[in-house]
């Protein structure tokens, strides 16, 4: 049976017909103007209501009670994550941290080893996503679908680059959160929502009390999954439709927004409106005192390049850690520079080795992987490097260019290392060992 193209959507399709295109086909790439047609407007109407009339409370028990969990991975985001997590031991708090990644081009085995000390568990959405599907899962929907399968009954979510200037567990503990098992903190004026986008999402009764609705700001948030989970599950509903969401609005904040005033469930805000630092936005607790900086607009980078802010808490220390990652990690995935025992074994039986480099259906070639992880006799432009990493328990050869890794290669029975090209052509690869 041939599948269904979001190419063949049409205006004067019925709106259960575009239910079935929306439910059954690709999300996008759809056709211009397509989230502004009153028939796709209608769709999704429709679609939230049945699903939220089959939500029923959850009734999940949790491993854990509490704990953080941040989302973020690879050079963008990697530098912001290693200091916040910094940030939230130094002020003394003890939760568990999850941090969660889409696939092996954000996190690799050498960051999870310098992020385990600090009481850090990895989590990869990309094979979480095996067990929980979900239809978008590309960016800010890691949001919400982290926050849903963490292990923790309640949750305080963070962005990379959201630092606390103090130790967050008092918040779980407050008594606005006690009562509405929901906190979210408020964004500024200009992302108000607007009464027609309320009338999008088939919310008339919000229209009359839109210019007095507060919107969200969505670096931080804390949820209580035992009370809370019909609204975080509508909320990454409406995120799993962000090819239509986010056309209407911005992110994944104003997913948690809808969600929660669909379902008439209140939640907590703290009442002082953020404020800002030069490219960092301030919020505050309920008793008016600086709990997070969140640096939207200046990202810790790993090549030193972040405007200093001295008015803002803990720079100087901000700026040590990023020095001392930048020490430690060279900003390339899969690069291992510090290898176990293990993978000093395997890089030891293959140094000095040469193989038979086959890009299956596509072309072979001698390859010599040499002593300092350089490939000597076969080397080219997408294989320059080679490192191994261990994985799961698994040995993974990594070859690849200066900048990013090119295939990823593990060995089977015969001592064949097989794999695939990440990227262009993603042919099948085999390195076959050459005697002599």
């Amino acid at each position: 049976m041939a599948q269904l193209s979001p190419s063949s959507a049409r205006q004067d399709m019925s709106v259960e017909d575009m239910i079935h295109l929306i439910e059954h086909a690709p999300p996008g790439p759809w056709p211009p103007g397509w989230a502004a047609w009153p028939n796709v407007n209608e769709a999704h109407r429709v679609m939230a209501r049945r699903f939220a009339d089959n939500l029923r409370p959850g009734r999940h028990a949790y491993p854990e009670e509490r704990g953080i969990v941040i989302a973020g991975g690879g050079l963008k985001y990697f530098p912001s994550v290693w200091v916040n997590v910094h940030l939230v031991r130094h002020f003394g708090c003890e939760l568990p941290i999850q941090l969660w990644y889409l696939g092996d081009g954000e996190c690799d085995p050498y960051l999870k080893r310098l992020l385990k000390p600090l009481g850090v568990q990895c989590v990869d959405a990309r094979k979480m996503e095996q067990e929980h599907p979900c239809r978008i899962l590309c960016g800010w929907e890691l949001k919400p679908y982290a926050t849903l399968y963490s292990p923790f009954a309640q949750v305080l979510f963070l962005d990379a680059d959201n630092g606390p200037v103090r130790d967050v567990t008092y918040l779980f503990d407050t008594p606005q959160f006690r009562e509405h098992g929901a906190v979210f903190w408020p964004d500024y004026a200009c992302w108000t929502l607007k009464p027609d986008v309320w009338q999008i999402f088939g919310m008339d009764w919000m229209v009359e009390r839109a210019g007095q609705e507060v919107a969200f700001e969505s670096g931080q948030y804390l949820i209580d999954k035992t009370r809370r989970w019909r609204e975080l599950r509508m909320a990454l509903w409406y995120a799993e439709h962000s090819d239509f969401v986010f056309r209407v609005v911005y992110g994944d904040k104003e997913c948690f927004h809808l969600a929660w005033r669909f379902l008439g469930t209140e939640y907590a805000m703290p009442p002082k409106g953020p404020g800002w630092n030069q490219h960092t936005i301030v919020q505050y607790d309920f008793d008016g005192r600086i709990v997070f900086q969140h640096r939207c607009q200046d990202k810790w980078k790993l090549g030193g390049s972040n405007r200093r802010n001295n008015s803002l808490a803990n720079e100087e220390l901000c700026f040590n850690l990023v020095a001392e990652l930048r020490q430690r990690w060279d900003g390339v995935l899969w690069h291992n520079p510090d290898p176990t025992a293990e993978e000093q074994q395997v890089i030891d039986e293959l140094t000095g080795r040469r193989f038979l480099y086959r890009r299956v259906g596509y072309d072979e070639r001698p390859m010599c992987l040499e002593a300092g992880h350089k490939v000597g006799e076969g080397a080219a432009e997408c294989e320059r490097r080679w490192d191994v990493n261990i994985d799961d328990g698994r040995a993974i050869l990594t070859l690849s260019r200066l900048d990013r890794p090119t295939c990823h290669l593990e060995r089977n029975g015969d001592g064949l290392w097989t794999g695939r090209w990440l990227e262009f052509e993603r042919m099948p690869v085999e390195l076959i060992p050459l005697e002599g």
